[in-house]
């Protein structure tokens, strides 16, 4: 995080106010307020008076001269210069030099790839596989497997890798309560939580208490997201909030049991009276927040439960519900293993809280902190 950002984000916390509040109180959208803690976007001297007052500090106290951690600024040949067309703003790139030239060449927010894998599978009994494999012991201990279903996990790996670190990360899509069972039965390092306790209305403490009972871990921070529904580009169906997911003929996408998009919908369905029955497409699950998103976009479904990142890849209206948050927990006794020490390595750098609130649009204020143990 820049510096600029990290005073605006350090005065909201104190304040005790979420992204989503201080954006409403100050008149700008939540993304804005984003840009500007991430050090992406600095604003205007109307919207800087309007949030130190809001703060209840001055415009100095708040933004400063930004020093060497901001992004800099590179100017770079645009790939698809031969085909005439100019690359929209906030365009996701990859960087490279080709002949001693910067070259700019766009990205896919989400796609599918063909996975790298460590070696196939020879024999299969029950829970046990032989193998064959093309990996060195080394390089299959310094493995990290990351259990959960934020799909920025892709961007650790990328960080790592860009690193130079000699540790992998490997993503295991799944919901929050299959990424700790993953974590319990050892099938994972990590596991990635954003589970609402409904009694107390906190987030993850009590349902990974529950799950791994006396078991030693320990619980950080990766970031606050918004949850809310995704509907077609320009919300044609003019969907307001979940009352409107019971109307006939209205079909939605959901996603597993144990997953927070599938409790966030049950718990505000029940809040409303309505039984999930009633919507049509309540069985119909899909994988992961972007796979909720892209089923939306090929018509597949008219609504669905998933995080703004979602909805934006793959240019989706969103109606926010609430602000999550995203939490990684491990067992204690991994906590100097190599694996976890590279991850809680990058969760520590504020350059890697500023790309994944500039490419994500994440809350990255608390990323890396301790949040129980």
């Amino acid at each position: 995080m820049a510096p600029i950002g990290k005073a605006l984000a350090h005065a909201r916390m104190a304040r005790d106010l979420t992204q989503t509040e201080l954006a409403r109180r100050a008149g700008i959208s939540r993304q804005a307020l984003g840009a500007i803690e991430s050090g992406a976007y600095h604003p205007g001297v109307a919207i800087a008076i309007r949030l130190a007052r809001e703060l209840g500090t001055s415009v100095e106290a708040l933004f400063g001269e930004p020093d060497g951690e901001a992004s800099s600024l590179v100017e770079a040949s645009w790939f698809d210069d031969a085909r005439r067309r100019a690359a929209p703003p906030q365009t996701r790139v990859a960087l490279a030099r080709v002949h001693g030239k910067v070259v700019a060449v766009a990205r896919p927010a989400a796609h599918l790839t063909l996975a790298p894998a460590a070696g196939v599978v020879q024999r299969a009994r029950r829970h046990r596989v032989d193998v064959c494999t093309f990996r060195l012991p080394g390089e299959i201990d310094s493995t990290l497997l990351m259990s959960g279903c934020d799909p920025a996990v892709t961007l650790l790996v990328d960080w790592l890798a860009r690193r130079g670190s000699p540790v992998h990360a490997v993503a295991i899509p799944c919901s929050s309560r299959k990424a700790l069972r993953a974590l319990v039965d050892g099938r994972a390092h990590v596991a990635g939580v954003h589970l609402r306790d409904q009694k107390s209305g906190e987030y993850n403490l009590a349902p990974i208490r529950r799950a791994l009972g006396n078991r030693r871990s320990m619980v950080v921070n990766f970031a606050r997201w918004e949850l809310g529904l995704a509907t077609a580009p320009g919300n044609p169906l003019a969907i307001r909030g979940f009352a409107d997911l019971a109307r006939p003929g209205l079909r939605i996408v959901n996603r597993e049991d144990g997953s927070g998009a599938r409790s966030a919908l049950d718990q505000a369905l029940g809040e409303l009276g309505i039984e999930p029955e009633r919507l049509a497409g309540y069985q119909f699950e899909a994988g992961g927040h972007l796979e909720v998103a892209a089923a939306i976009a090929a018509g597949l479904a008219d609504a669905g439960v998933t995080i703004r990142l979602g909805a934006d890849a793959y240019g989706l209206h969103f109606v926010p519900h609430r602000d999550e948050r995203y939490d990684l927990v491990f067992m204690e006794d991994e906590a100097g293993s190599m694996p976890i020490k590279a991850m809680l390595d990058a969760l520590k750098s504020r350059r890697f809280a500023h790309e994944i609130a500039q490419l994500c649009g994440y809350d990255t204020a608390q990323m890396g902190q301790v949040i129980g143990a």
